[in-house]
């Protein structure tokens, strides 16, 4: 005998609970059930999210579209494999979604050995999309790129248009990867011509500062580094926020730019770029700082550009004004940023404290797996507390930080121990804010094989854009504690060196 069953409010609320994922997990595995929604859940529901998440009515609308696109995807899933026996695969819809969920949650290194022990209880279209995203997080673009092209080849017209905009948008990161700027721009514009309404407005906000970003690019030739064996670039330390510095030299001038990971963009003034002789290009675009200020842009190009000894060719930067990398309050001024897209191409970076950065020319191979990438960030799983956390790596910042997304998961411990402060955050072309933070004293802290205590870290209850799916960022405290910091981009690890 076959029952009905009626979901209630809760459920539906549940299914974008991202702090209670196991929650979230049996809310939308009963979809598979065929379940009757009533108009005044609905209505209950739409008012649930206007209340207790306290948002601008578009963000709330773009929650809501989102949650019902992926419910509906999921009884289409269900109504599939029930009407279809004879495809070609049975998918469980209850591990796809599972499968699904640690790819929005950035789970990648659980969703890579779940992947391999569950592949067979989900379609293969689904199983592609998938392969295709850890591809890209562990730095293999050129495999995740052919995943892509077999992806559309069998199963592009099996694809919602949710999972068609998320494809071609790891396309275009691929191609911007290997610095095919003009193949990276057509995939962006057929994501936002055909499907930008499937995106959500931050993600579709994204995607057009990205197109703006490099369709000037187009011409630009991809950028080059030769390393046949190491390179040891020197460097130095501004004090004052524990910037690495190293000797940029291009056009006869030098100057000392910041060596920054936590940068997805090089950067450069507009004096330092004519100083140098780096061409800005017809360009018009705007970035957003740290606290999520608009900031004016252009893009330029050094055809040859010397860090140290090691000559890259071809380096894009944001050209930006002067101001905007001038920090008053501290009489402080940032001439350039080496940032991701340089650091990306090096392969494995030594940093030795306070006296060097070498670029391996044989990279090392070590029974470790503990980085993945995000697009342009970097991302290191660690533990603090015995807690697994996901870390966003920034050597331009002086001291690590949790987010808010650690704030909400350990809330009762931290209000419990923790004391509160205020803290002046800053950043470029904004005046600093004072914002209220609590401090945790004597956190033990994981990766790489090598264990530390950190005296005090800031945890902030604020909801940054930029780390709502990190659990925080480990700054120069961290990274410069032991001698060597190690950067394989390779084998994909993070390590130090006593």
């Amino acid at each position: 005998m076959n029952k009905t069953i009626a979901l209630y409010t809760n459920v539906l609320v549940y299914c974008h609970s991202n702090d209670e994922v196991d929650k979230q997990e049996i809310a939308t595995s009963l979809f598979a059930f065929y379940p009757v929604i009533s108009t005044q859940v609905l209505s209950e529901y739409l008012n649930v999210v206007k209340r207790t998440l306290k948002l601008p009515k578009d963000e709330i609308m773009d929650i809501c579209l989102k949650t019902f696109i992926l419910l509906l995807a999921i009884l289409l899933a269900a109504c599939t494999s029930k009407t279809n026996p004879s495809a070609e695969q049975q998918s469980n819809p209850l591990v796809e979604r599972k499968l699904l969920l640690m790819l929005d949650n950035q789970d990648m290194f659980r969703l890579e050995a779940c992947l391999k022990n569950e592949r067979t209880e989900i379609s293969q279209g689904i199983a592609l999309f998938l392969e295709a995203h850890l591809q890209n997080a562990f730095n293999q673009t050129e495999q995740s790129l052919q995943t892509i092209d077999l992806l559309f080849d069998k199963y592009e017209n099996s694809l919602n248009d949710t999972l068609s905009w998320k494809i071609y948008k790891l396309k275009a990161d691929n191609l911007v990867k290997q610095y095919q700027y003009c193949a990276s721009v057509e995939a962006m514009k057929k994501a936002i011509d055909k499907y930008a309404h499937a995106a959500d407005s931050l993600d579709f906000a994204n995607m057009i500062d990205s197109y703006n970003t490099f369709e000037p690019l187009r011409e630009v030739l991809p950028q080059k580094i030769h390393i046949t064996t190491d390179v040891t670039i020197p460097i130095s330390r501004n004090l004052m926020f524990n910037h690495l510095l190293v000797p940029v030299t291009s056009g006869g001038e030098s100057e000392n730019f910041v060596f920054d990971t936590g940068a997805s963009l090089s950067v450069v003034t507009e004096s330092c770029a004519k100083r140098l002789g780096i061409r800005v290009l017809e360009s018009s675009l705007e970035v957003e700082n740290i606290l999520g200020v608009k900031i004016q842009s252009k893009v330029g190009v050094s055809d040859s550009l010397w860090i140290g000894n090691l000559l890259v060719k071809n380096v894009v930067f944001l050209v930006l004004a002067d101001e905007f990398l001038f920090f008053k309050d501290f009489d402080y001024t940032i001439y350039g940023i080496i940032g991701f897209p340089i650091m990306y191409q090096m392969k494995e970076i030594k940093i030795n404290k306070d006296k060097s950065i070498i670029v391996s020319g044989n990279p090392q191979k070590r029974d470790l797996h503990n980085l993945f990438f995000d697009g342009s960030t970097m991302l290191v799983q660690a533990e603090a507390d015995s807690d697994t956390v996901l870390l966003f790596i920034d050597s331009g910042t002086n001291s690590s930080f949790f987010s808010e997304r650690y704030f909400k998961a350990h809330q009762d411990k931290i209000q419990e121990k923790a004391k509160l402060y205020n803290l002046k955050r800053g950043g470029a072309g904004s005046t600093s804010i004072i914002s209220k933070h609590y401090v945790l004293e004597n956190i033990s802290f994981m990766t790489g094989g090598y264990e530390l205590t950190l005296p005090s870290i800031f945890v902030t209850q604020e909801k940054i854009k930029s780390f709502e799916n990190y659990d925080g960022y480990i700054g120069a405290d961290v990274l410069m504690y032991f001698n060597t910091l190690i950067l394989n981009f390779e084998d994909m690890y993070l390590t130090f060196e006593e």
